[in-house]
């Protein structure tokens, strides 16, 4: 009972502290603006997720530029392995796209829920590529 105390306090405080891009994603999908509810900062296991929706067992990790180096690359990986074991999707979006192009998200996120594409057709759950160089594909 005291770890999942501690679990609940430490999800609180990521709650309360979240970054800009975490933020500005947040108003764009809370109160089931895509039909479905998420939570922010739950924990699952011994991480905690940006953001989830319990419903579709989707997951969104926002991810900054320090996500791109080799040590953070293998982490963010095998945190993704755990999480896709527990059977959730998880989707990977680096904070530039939240920035640059949030209406593509959104509309992507929105497919995803409806079950229109893969979670993986427009996101990465992994990292296997430089991605600093990797842009956002255009909705057609």
């Amino acid at each position: 009972m005291i770890q999942h105390s501690k679990k609940i306090l430490r999800a609180k405080e990521l709650r309360g502290n979240m970054p800009k891009a975490e933020v500005k994603l947040w108003y764009a999908i809370n109160s089931n603006q895509l039909g479905v509810k998420f939570r922010r900062q739950r924990p699952i296991g011994p991480y905690y997720v940006d953001f989830i929706c319990l419903e579709k067992k989707l997951i969104i990790e926002l991810d900054g530029d320090q996500h791109a180096l080799d040590k953070n690359v293998e982490y963010d990986n095998l945190r993704t392995d755990y999480l896709e074991k527990q059977e959730y999707k998880v989707v990977r979006i680096p904070n530039r796209y939240i920035y640059n192009s949030l209406d593509d998200v959104i509309t992507h996120l929105q497919k995803i829920v409806n079950g229109e594409i893969s979670a993986n057709d427009y996101f990465r759950s992994k990292y296997n590529f430089d991605t600093t160089k990797f842009a956002p594909p255009k909705i057609s």
